[in-house]
């Protein structure tokens, strides 16, 4: 009983259960824009419970993975701090360590891809990856494109990689489940044959009662999804594709 009430009490007055419970006073007691308030409330629960944000990264997280193999490795960053003893965020030390054991099992190159305004994610990527090679004893041959600020400067930046380096464009593409759809189509667009290679599922499928309960993690993974979706949408409107 006291485990319920506590995790009750989590949900109602942290973020974003706080923010609903504002927002919904708001509709009852103002004059004006109740309906903005109310619409506002309603959106805000919807996409910080779970049914919901399984609902927007199921059909993203649908990706076709078969039993190809593939010549090079290419796994996008996903984000670093660039301190303590791993430098790369979760997200995308999650990425370079099944992209290492995939270039370990198939004995091929790996190519990272990643930039950064704050901190170089390559550089990043580089130290984790001495760090894991060192430790566990293991030689890939690694290649870095440090240039690149977003998905399309990924595909784009490391086509030229490519070429230069006169690799097949036969590859293993590496990132995180709910963003695979969109960079499978923007590597492809740059002539590259995309066999996926996802990590980090977010999609759930089962709940219980606190699954209905609004929580901090479903709402920044239902922003995730809905952010893939608009930049789907803009690959569409301004690149045609």
């Amino acid at each position: 009983m006291i485990y319920i009430v506590s995790k009750l009490f989590t949900y109602i007055f942290l973020p974003p259960g706080i923010f609903i419970i504002v927002l919904f006073l708001a509709f009852l007691f103002s004059k004006r824009l109740k309906a903005l308030f109310l619409l506002s409330a309603i959106f805000l629960y919807l996409v910080s419970i779970t049914p919901v944000k399984d609902f927007l990264v199921k059909p993203l997280e649908n990706v076709n993975i078969d039993n190809s193999t593939a010549n090079v490795v290419v796994v996008l960053g996903g984000g670093t701090n660039a301190r303590g003893v791993i430098e790369l965020n979760a997200e995308s030390f999650e990425r370079l360590v099944f992209s290492l054991m995939l270039s370990r099992k198939y004995n091929i190159p790996l190519v990272f891809s990643g930039g950064g305004l704050k901190f170089n994610e390559s550089k990043s990527a580089r130290h984790d990856l001495n760090e894991l090679c060192s430790l566990f004893n293991c030689n890939v041959k690694v290649y870095f494109d440090n240039r690149s600020l977003n998905t399309y400067q990924n595909a784009k930046f490391t086509n030229e990689l490519f070429n230069r380096f006169n690799f097949s464009k036969n590859i293993f593409l590496v990132t995180s489940a709910y963003h695979m759809k969109r960079a499978e189509i923007l590597f492809k667009h740059f002539g590259f044959s995309v066999y996926p290679r996802p990590v980090g599922f977010l999609y759930e499928g089962k709940y219980n009662f606190f699954d209905y309960l609004p929580k901090m993690k479903n709402l920044y993974e239902s922003y995730k999804a809905l952010h893939e979706y608009f930049g789907i949408l803009s690959l569409k409107i301004l690149h045609g594709l």
